[in-house]
């Protein structure tokens, strides 16, 4: 088994000669980036995580990365307004109303108007969505052990808090500047 610091070394060793470019040999590339910047390897591994979820979820249940999100938070809970599930999933407002209204239509979750709540639209999974998010969770973990076969646990715990650290100090942060 790789160590994590073993697998982070190799995956920012890009030899020039195999670096993807667009343009003449010798120009810089996102590839040849990653050794000067973390922040843009995190970048390039996370959009090639999204690209390559987003299309297995497409072609396998026809659903985007935003209703993949809310159906397994809906899952671990009884139901959640649009700005909690907004919180939650860590979408905007606007992204959570779009896609409750596709998964309203697919009869996956059911969304109702309550003035108990301050006229909130109240979501929950129906019977078809427990059914769908409980086998989206499935093959999520199936899908993250094979992303993670060659870490061993210790690796993965070292890795899992030091995203969670680093997503916790940009939490408030003013990275405009």
């Amino acid at each position: 088994m790789r160590s994590l610091k073993k697998a982070v070394k190799t995956a920012v060793k890009v030899p020039e000669a195999k670096a993807r470019t667009g343009g003449p040999p010798g120009q810089p590339t996102a590839g040849l980036l990653t050794q000067q910047h973390i922040t843009v390897l995190l970048v390039s591994i996370g959009l090639r995580l999204n690209r390559g979820a987003s299309a297995y979820y497409r072609a396998a249940f026809d659903l985007g990365m935003a209703e993949w999100r809310l159906l397994l938070v809906l899952m671990s809970t009884e139901a959640l307004n649009v700005g909690e599930l907004s919180a939650a999933a860590d979408l905007d407002k606007a992204a959570v109303s779009r896609s409750l209204v596709l998964l309203e239509e697919r009869k996956l979750v059911s969304v109702t108007q309550t003035r108990t709540r301050g006229r909130a639209a109240i979501a929950k999974l129906t019977p078809e969505g427990k059914k769908l998010s409980a086998q989206l969770m499935q093959v999520s973990l199936q899908r993250q052990a094979r992303l993670f076969k060659n870490f061993t646990k210790v690796d993965k715990e070292r890795l899992h808090a030091l995203l969670a650290q680093l997503s916790q100090d940009l939490t408030g942060a003013d990275w405009d500047q």
